[in-house]
């Protein structure tokens, strides 16, 4: 294979970011939960007041929802449950928009917010497709690599969740990609470190992604030369446990413990499912299932009877040793993930799945090929549809319900959204070019932002549930503080 230093990959990898990034922006409207609604705010936040302090932001971040799971007061400081890296990650592309709202004296930040949330969003996820496609042409030819990173970047739900909202799942997809990039190439110790750094990153941005963290470090373990193994590992490991121990220290002084949040959102029974019913539910449900959603997905079936080369043995061995692990937790929870678009708790797993292909392509016939092909054509539509019409049709209404609902045919989720009537989206404002549609929270999410967690994180203000007066002024400044442990 050609190195991926020469121009022409270069450009190619380049032309397939802006296209991605195009079609990801074309739907001109933000698809967004609450998951995310305190994770567009904290690179404001930070960029502001260099903490991660929401209280400035607060009428905003909260919304019309007094008890917001997404965001919690501890100390008498708002901050997000989720996770920082993401918000973290993607501070850099948001310095222009401050510099625009210093400059206007912070004003539509409302509206700015959303906007920045899916530019940061589209862009991530586009920048993943293409380095996707510079991930591929390790092992496959030209053509095959450009048929599965078209595939990837729009026959997934890399198009219709990932780059729509500052969901989790598109930093860790760019991460594991960024850490297979690394770490696939010539054995160097600042590429090792590199991959390290997005190996712990992974990990901190998202817990139950550290399984694929853990897979990717014990290949590396295992497939080393022992003669520089040591000064290999010594170079993945430190920038790994360095971006870990981080997060978790921050976790652990503002939660009092090194999860962070996370363990607000597990409410008693979150894990209490059937495995068996979740894998078939993850998989295969036509309201859900992943081989629904990417039916190409489907010639992965075929892998097991088809070699790929000696030296990527390992690895495969130790990446499906960490897709079953995570589907195996994933499917103890309610594998329909709640009020989104189609198989979203998957979605990690997408370029692992696309790297799989590789030799199942290699290997295709003449008569196979132009199946393929026209699948992944199919695989784009329920892509299409969840961008531009989701949540319109009012799907997440009856799927929400009894699992059961997901099982009809009738109930794919692309096929209720386009029965579904235009008459459930909100009024657009005459003076808003930017359309941001907030999915309505489940109420058993709800729920659980009123429901102390089992374990008690933390005492005193921490544990308050009680709604914030508003202010009635123009937002304060956030005063900077230091964060310190709290018992538990």
């Amino acid at each position: 294979m050609p190195t991926l230093r020469s121009h022409p990959e270069l450009i190619r990898a380049g032309i397939l970011f802006l296209l991605a990034f195009t079609v990801y922006n074309a739907n001109l409207r933000l698809i967004a939960t609450g998951d995310s609604r305190g994770t567009r705010f904290v690179p404001f936040a930070l960029l502001r007041t260099g903490t991660l302090d929401l209280g400035s932001f607060e009428p905003h971040v909260t919304g019309s929802s007094p008890q917001a799971y997404w965001a919690r007061t501890i100390d008498g400081r708002l901050v997000s449950t989720y996770p920082v890296v993401t918000p973290l990650l993607v501070a850099p592309l948001y310095v222009p928009a401050v510099v625009y709202l210093e400059r206007t004296g912070w004003r539509r930040i409302g509206l700015l917010a959303g906007a920045m949330e899916k530019f940061a969003a589209s862009f991530i996820a586009a920048l993943s497709v293409g380095l996707m496609y510079l991930l591929l042409r390790r092992r496959a030819e030209i053509g095959d690599a450009l048929l599965l990173t078209v595939a990837y970047a729009f026959g997934t739900n890399t198009w219709a969740t990932s780059s729509q909202a500052l969901w989790q799942h598109g930093p860790a997809q760019l991460l594991l990609i960024g850490a297979l990039l690394a770490a696939t190439g010539e054995r160097t110790a600042g590429r090792l470190a590199l991959c390290g750094l997005c190996c712990g990153l992974l990990a901190a941005n998202r817990p139950p992604d550290a399984l694929l963290a853990a897979a990717v470090s014990l290949w590396l373990v295992m497939d080393l030369p022992a003669e520089s193994r040591r000064r290999l590992l010594t170079a993945f490991f430190l920038p790994a446990a360095s971006a870990g121990l981080a997060v978790a220290a921050y976790n652990l002084a503002v939660f009092g413990q090194p999860l962070g949040g996370y363990l607000l959102l597990i409410h008693p029974g979150f894990f209490d499912h059937s495995v068996a019913a979740g894998i078939a539910g993850l998989f295969l449900s036509p309201g859900k299932g992943l081989f629904v959603f990417s039916p190409f997905l489907l010639f992965l079936l075929a892998r097991p009877f088809v070699r790929g080369t000696p030296e990527d043995r390992r690895l495969t061995l130790c990446l499906l040793a960490g897709c079953a692990a995570l589907v195996l937790l994933l499917a103890r929870a309610d594998w329909r993930g709640g009020y989104g678009y189609g198989p979203r708790y998957l979605t990690e797993l997408l370029p692992v799945f696309v790297w799989l292909l590789i030799p199942v392509t290699a290997r295709l016939g003449r008569g196979l090929r132009p199946a393929f092909v026209a699948v992944v054509l199919f695989s784009m539509a329920p892509q299409a549809i969840g961008a531009f019409r989701y949540p319109f049709g009012g799907s997440d209404v009856v799927l929400a319900g009894d699992a059961a609902n997901d099982w009809m045919p009738e109930n794919a989720q692309f096929l209720l959204e386009l029965r579904g009537s235009r008459d459930i989206q909100s009024p657009r404002k005459k003076d808003n070019p930017f359309q941001i549609h907030q999915i309505p929270t489940s109420r058993k999410i709800q729920r659980s932002a009123l429901t102390p967690s089992r374990k008690k994180l933390w005492t005193g203000n921490g544990t308050s549930t009680e709604a914030r007066a508003l202010p009635t002024k123009s937002a304060p400044k956030a005063a900077r503080f230091t964060v310190r442990p709290m018992t538990s």
